[in-house]
């Protein structure tokens, strides 16, 4: 089943590409395919807070996981998540399955947005932020663009945690790019995001699923994070996922944060994208900038 998904997801972008198939920005509800909710309905919280601060050194997990459809996805959750600080996963489906899966976390707190409502049972999925601490805000970005096919909209979830013992907030912008569109569509929603963020105080994570699958739109994250003062974690051992060569995971950070870890692991089976783990460290004084190199 793994293997059909991801050839299903190459097929359609390989025919996407080929036929110049694009899709205009569009907010009329009776265009989308699935159900879409309410402005009011999209944010939604599973578990409850057990600490009232993130700690000055977090660990992180990063991973799209796949609506939880991957026969390894319960064993691999939990052990990925086991002492994660902060969890910023995308294509969750709060099923009864994936709930039992979340809930093996009783301290954690999940900040969800819906992008839309699947199957009869009108699952919610979209993106899920999780930690031990409750936001002190929450919000989100949703596309005007839809994508072709599946005809929905994505979000993007923006929420804001305090950080131990300082009077800093970390704001973590945990997206799930918008797929299947041309480069002007990706753009523009890469812009309204930024249009959001961009007065944000640092610290900020922003982190997910870019589906940034070719240079324009590789480009147009690096040129987001130049205006936002933002450096790109490297990853060893790198098991990214990759169409057409490009990683479609990231991780952004401003620079009063620093990495001291970052890793891919190959071995996960539980989804069709591989789990990004990080530990960080909010370290103001001791993170120089390092600007992108200059494009030829």
């Amino acid at each position: 089943m793994k293997t059909f998904n991801h050839f299903s997801k190459t097929l359609t972008l390989a025919i996407l590409l080929s036929t110049g198939i694009t899709v205009q920005s569009t907010e009329a509800a009776f265009n989308y395919a699935h159900p879409v909710p309410k402005d009011n309905e999209v944010l939604m919280t599973v578990g409850t807070a057990s600490q009232s601060s993130l700690p000055k050194r977090m660990n992180v997990l990063v991973w799209n996981l796949h609506k939880g459809q991957d026969g390894t996805f319960a064993t691999d959750f939990t052990d990925l998540a086991y002492k994660k600080d902060l969890i910023i996963a995308q294509e969750m489906q709060l099923d009864p399955f994936m709930e039992k899966v979340f809930s093996a976390f009783p301290l954690n707190i999940y900040t969800t947005a819906t992008s839309f409502f699947l199957g009869k049972e009108f699952y919610r999925t979209g993106v899920a932020t999780a930690t031990q601490v409750q936001p002190d805000s929450e919000k989100f970005i949703r596309t005007q663009t839809l994508e072709p096919v599946v005809n929905s909209p994505k979000v993007t979830l923006i929420t804001q945690y305090p950080i131990r013992s300082t009077d800093k907030k970390l704001t973590v912008v945990n997206i799930h790019g918008i797929n299947f569109v041309d480069v002007p569509s990706f753009k523009k929603e890469i812009g309204r995001i930024y249009e959001v963020i961009k007065d944000i105080p640092a610290p900020m994570i922003f982190a997910g699923d870019f589906n940034s699958w070719n240079d324009d739109r590789l480009n147009t994250l690096k040129d987001l994070c130049v205006k936002m003062k933002m450096k790109e974690a490297n990853f060893f051992p790198d098991n990214r996922m990759r169409f057409n060569g490009r990683p479609l995971d990231h991780f952004f950070y401003t620079e009063d944060l620093r990495v001291l870890e970052a890793k891919v692991e190959g071995f996960y089976q539980g989804s069709d994208h591989k789990p990004l783990e990080l530990v960080i460290e909010y370290s103001p004084l001791k993170a120089p900038f390092q600007k992108f190199a200059k494009r030829e």
